[in-house]
């Protein structure tokens, strides 16, 4: 019988014949390979990791701190008598001075009271010498030396209170300043603690905010320090107050810049930057990709110690642009872990790859017999 082949029989015997000489010239290849001479490279089994040793560049640092400006002082004034308001002396805005008159309540009877208080006072000062006289010579007794006494100070007691309701219906400037707001006009009936005016002092004036937690601990009171209102001005001051415990609900230290301003004139409530200038720092310029937070939230990048083990560098966010941060607090140099980061961990010792030529020789030359090639990736 006649064998007859089709092509795709043809094809299979072609497939089939490829695939036979492909696995023969395997085979002689492994032996080639087996006999070999040549001496193998150990390999350390280390990870390896490229790391580039940057240096800072000095920078000049800025705590920037959102503020606004405030008066040294505030003060609301409050009647302590219950009167009518007969007088108003000072409008709202008007400069005072300590002292000055703003309000007038009316008196009442309390000019009355007074002088019959001190008349009364200069009785009962009368009867009480006189008792202690004639104590002294046996013609009265302790008791009635107590008693007279008795009388002298409840007449004293009785002379203070009128006095001090007769200098509660004035109601006067605690110091030089500002009269803010006046909450009552005349004829208004006021009682015991009701709002009356309130004067500022704006000599010196103040511009207040809230630090952040990682710049706290580097300001103190006495630094020299600036503010750019919201028109643009400039103003020069020195801190005069950095809180020492955090606000609880923002977690900021609320801080205080004290400017002088003998004028007195001044707005609270502008909004501002606060300046507050740091000594000379490194500063590294870094890709957002290579920074990290530790277990803690703290922002860092990886890097390697003295004996190539991963270490974790903590940095503060300086500033940014459209390619890449700056970051400082490495200190002058640091070596960082700048490629394979994401594949070890902390403590684990790693075979370091340097990114520059120079570096990589230096490390070379400690490890004569395992010569490492620079390379940008893993």
């Amino acid at each position: 019988m006649t064998l007859q082949l089709n092509k795709g029989h043809i094809a299979a015997l072609i497939l089939t014949l490829v695939l036979i000489i492909w696995m023969a010239a395997g085979a002689l290849k492994k032996d080639d390979a087996d006999i070999n001479t040549r001496p193998l490279t150990l390999d350390t089994g280390l990870t390896r990791v490229q790391v580039e040793r940057m240096k800072g560049e000095q920078v000049n640092r800025d705590i920037t701190v959102s503020a606004h400006t405030a008066a040294s002082r505030r003060v609301e004034l409050k009647s302590e008598v219950r009167a009518t308001v007969t007088a108003v002396l000072k409008d709202k805005g008007a400069p005072v001075k300590a002292g000055d008159l703003i309000l007038q309540l009316d008196p009442r009877d309390w000019p009355a009271r007074v002088k019959q208080g001190e008349a009364a006072l200069k009785q009962r000062q009368l009867e009480a010498k006189s008792a202690r006289e004639l104590a002294a010579r046996g013609l009265a007794n302790e008791a009635q030396v107590a008693q007279a006494e008795t009388a002298l100070a409840n007449a004293e007691a009785e002379l203070t209170n009128a006095r001090i309701q007769l200098k509660g219906t004035r109601i006067t400037a605690p110091f030089d300043g500002i009269v803010d707001q006046r909450a009552v006009e005349v004829g208004d009936f006021v009682k015991d603690g009701t709002p009356l005016a309130t004067v500022l002092d704006f000599s010196p004036y103040l511009v207040k905010g809230h630090a952040a937690e990682r710049d706290a601990a580097d300001i103190n009171i006495g630094d020299a320090a600036w503010a750019e209102l919201v028109n643009g001005d400039r103003i020069d001051g020195r801190i005069r107050f950095i809180a020492a415990e955090a606000d609880s609900q923002t977690r900021t230290f609320p801080v205080e810049l004290e400017v002088r301003n003998a004028a007195g004139a001044m707005t609270a409530g502008l909004t501002a930057t606060l300046h507050i200038p740091q000594p000379a720092t490194y500063a590294y310029y870094v890709s957002p990709a290579l920074l990290i937070l530790d277990d803690e939230g703290k922002l860092g990048l990886k890097g390697i110690d003295e004996r190539n083990r991963v270490v974790f560098r903590a940095v503060n966010l300086l500033k940014a642009d459209n390619t890449g941060i700056w970051v400082y607090g490495l200190g002058e140099e640091a070596s960082i872990i700048t490629v394979g980061g994401g594949f070890v961990e902390y403590g684990q010792e790693v075979e370091p790859v340097y990114v520059s030529q120079e570096l990589k020789a230096q490390s070379d030359a400690g490890a004569e017999d395992t010569p490492v090639t620079a390379q940008t990736g893993e």
